[in-house]
């Protein structure tokens, strides 16, 4: 392979969608457990040294080849019931959406024109009606955005981050124009990333800052990127409520809080979205706190292969 190393070429392989699932085994000269290695973390399934036995050979191709099949069976059962289940989120979300309309919607036309007419036990009741179905209608719509961040293809391009955090903070500025927040946001900021993806993860992100900063007289949200990790981290800080770090790992799961819902709004949907978001693009997430001390939310995002 001339211009080629064996592990450039298992690389490539990897790296290209119509050829990374094909089983690959090194055969080389080069012994030792160094060469193994890196021919194993370039990807490849096993390593041979010359001068090798035939049967050996074609024993661990055998074994290979089965294998591949078998992984190809057990994703193409897994798309079938990822497709499923996306046939019944939506099929779910469509059936209660109507009557929660319904229930909103009357309930409304209560609250304007026979409220007076209740009594004060009546008012409560018709308020927890309201809000319940309030409640309702919003965690369908989050679950909805959770499923969907798990489909469609992935299209990365070159984001201006520290634009799309000015766009995403507009519209918090503008729900509550009267609140005195500081906003940290270098310029500059670069990143290989699905614009829609990305958007979604930010939003959840800087939202969450905004609302656990609620209490702040001076509140302040940073972003940036963390100059003490190895490569590019990016990070959000707020000096806020902060969160009790014996919880933290509730934080990305589906339906976890660690504040009350009479203490701070939400569905506990948000940050296990955040976390598919990063997962599909091959970072990681993790978060930093402490009660009244505010909290940093750091990510990671792998780099666009070549």
């Amino acid at each position: 392979m001339p211009g080629l190393t064996g592990t450039e070429l298992v690389r490539k392989l990897r790296a290209d969608p119509s050829t990374e699932s094909i089983p690959i085994i090194l055969i080389s000269a080069r012994a030792g457990q160094e060469a193994a290695v890196a021919g194993l973390d370039a990807g490849s399934d096993d390593y041979l040294v010359k001068p090798f036995a035939a049967p050996e050979l074609l024993a661990r191709v055998r074994t290979h080849v089965q294998l591949a099949l078998k992984r190809r069976e057990w994703i193409s059962e897994l798309q079938a019931a990822n497709r499923e289940l996306d046939a019944f989120t939506h099929s779910v979300a469509h059936d209660l959406r109507a009557p929660l309309r319904g229930i909103n919607g009357m309930a409304e036309l209560l609250f304007e024109s026979k409220l007076e007419q209740l009594d004060s036990e009546g008012q409560r009741y018709l308020r927890f009606v309201h809000e319940a179905g309030t409640r309702m209608s919003q965690l369908i719509e989050d679950l909805l955005k959770l499923a969907r961040t798990t489909r469609g293809e992935l299209i990365r391009q070159t984001l201006d981050l520290s634009k799309l955090v000015h766009q995403v903070i507009r519209p918090l500025r503008e729900s509550a124009p009267d609140r005195q927040v500081e906003f940290v946001i270098p310029d500059g900021i670069r990143v290989d990333a699905d614009p829609r993806l990305l958007r979604a993860a930010l939003e959840n992100l800087l939202s969450n800052a905004w609302k656990f900063t609620g209490k702040q007289a001076a509140a302040r949200i940073e972003f940036g990127i963390d100059g003490e990790q190895r490569g590019p981290v990016y990070f959000i800080r707020d000096n806020g409520a902060g969160f009790d770090m014996t919880y933290a790992g509730k934080l990305f799961g589906v339906f976890q809080r660690v504040h009350a819902a009479s203490e701070f709004e939400g569905t506990g949907v948000g940050l296990a979205t955040v976390q598919r978001i990063i997962a599909r693009h091959g970072g990681r997430i993790w978060a930093k706190s402490a009660v009244n001390e505010g909290a940093t939310f750091f990510f990671t995002l792998a780099p666009q292969a070549p």
